[in-house]
């Protein structure tokens, strides 16, 4: 799992990368999410900031933000961001398995364009969640978002011929013995955006959640969302990005 996880950080650090997510704004959906889950004031923790994207305009919004990114380039140039826009904001490297933070120490937690979807393996996204728990206040959300294996979109047919793939190899005994479903781990000498993905069933998500003592007060699509419709299990299904707002119960 090291080996991926600095994939991923390596991936993240490269100028090339660092420029295409060096935008600020909000979508609308997160911001509406964001606002109907949290108070103005509340001090919450922007995980997997990249280079800042969410992190000034959380704090244009009226929250506090603390921000925190595996990759230093990233943070670096969020920092650059908040200084431009004299916003002032504690900002980090850091670890989403591993918080560097005391327990209970956020009202809520955003770890947006599917961040989550980057931390290698199963284990190490329950780790996440687990982590998220322990620095949520009770009555706090965790507000978060993934893709879905099951979204009819336009990458619908390559991820079942990467499944149809897979099954193959594991059959054959050529899998890697480590080796999960929805992993996307391209050759390092590739020149791509990522590094590594793993795109899971929203449902295994929501079972992760409840295991872990999480509410699921909210679930829909980035596209239903933005086009006012209510929440529904129907989403995962949509193309769109999920949205999950998940609460700690007091």
């Amino acid at each position: 799992m090291n080996e991926l996880k600095q994939r991923v950080k390596q991936g993240y650090s490269r100028a090339w990368v660092v420029s295409k997510y060096s935008t600020v704004g909000l979508w609308p959906s997160e911001r509406e999410i964001c606002h109907r889950f949290w108070n103005r004031g509340d001090r919450v923790l922007d995980l997997g900031c990249g280079a800042g994207r969410t992190t000034v305009p959380l704090a244009q919004e009226g929250f506090k933000p603390v921000a925190i990114d595996l990759a230093q380039p990233m943070v670096a140039q969020a920092a650059r961001f908040a200084d431009r826009m004299a916003i002032p904001c504690p900002l980090g490297v850091g670890d989403a398995t591993d918080l560097p933070f005391l327990e209970n120490s956020f009202s809520g937690i955003l770890f947006s364009y599917n961040g989550i979807e980057l931390v290698p393996k199963e284990s190490g996204k329950i780790s996440a969640l687990t982590e998220a728990w322990r620095v949520l206040r009770p009555g706090g959300h965790l507000i978060f978002t993934t893709h879905a294996f099951e979204a009819f979109n336009k990458y619908a047919i390559s991820r079942l011929k990467r499944m149809g793939l897979d099954l193959l190899n594991r059959a054959l005994g050529r899998a890697p013995a480590d080796a999960e479903f929805g992993e996307i781990i391209p050759d390092p000498e590739r020149t791509v955006e990522v590094y590594y993905m793993q795109i899971n069933s929203p449902r295994k998500y929501r079972k992760w959640l409840r295991r872990l003592g999480f509410e699921l007060v909210y679930y829909n699509s980035r596209s239903r969302i933005d086009a006012d419709k209510r929440s529904s299990r129907l989403a995962d299904f949509d193309g769109d990005f999920k949205f999950y707002v998940a609460r700690k119960p007091d």
